[in-house]
């Protein structure tokens, strides 16, 4: 079987991966750039941001593609649109588990249980002081551990722990 990963709608910031001639796909087209394995496409989930999009591949790791005004793509550097899909800047080590993304912010679950978030924080979505506008790369979020999911709306996210749910 040979996986591929597809995508379609608005192409404007580069969340769907490589520059397309049209500003939308209607009919769903293999997105190009994104890691591949012997089986076809490494990515086992992906998380879809208003115009920015996280993949997590089977060994862990996270890319990102699309806007980055807000530091989403936690590549270190807030900027314009992406049309590459490149690595999100996480330390070494560092397995992920699980992805979920908002309207400009991204956050992910350790196989350990920590959770990290990055990009806007404009609502403290992220978790983090009111003093953190954005953060451009992840961050561990100290208070929430032995996560098992995360799940983010457009401006707030909700963390489940092993024995209840904070938010």
């Amino acid at each position: 079987m040979h996986a591929e990963l597809l995508g379609c709608g608005q192409t404007g910031e580069g969340q769907l991966g490589a520059r397309l001639s049209e500003p939308m796909i209607r009919v769903p087209e293999r997105i190009i750039g994104a890691p591949n394995d012997a089986d076809g496409t490494a990515v086992k989930s992906v998380a879809c941001g208003e115009q920015h999009t996280v993949f997590l591949t089977k060994d862990g790791k996270m890319w990102s593609v699309g806007s980055n005004l807000d530091g989403q793509l936690g590549r270190g550097k807030r900027s314009e649109g992406s049309f590459s899909i490149y690595p999100v800047s996480l330390t070494s080590g560092v397995e992920i588990v699980q992805i979920a993304a908002g309207r400009a912010h991204s956050v992910a679950v350790a196989d350990d249980g920590r959770v990290f978030a990055w990009g806007s924080n404009e609502h403290g979505q992220l978790g983090m002081e009111s003093s953190v506008v954005w953060q451009e790369t992840p961050k561990r979020i100290k208070e929430l551990n032995e996560v098992v999911q995360v799940a983010s709306g457009s401006d707030h996210c909700i963390a489940l722990t092993d024995g209840m749910s904070i938010t």
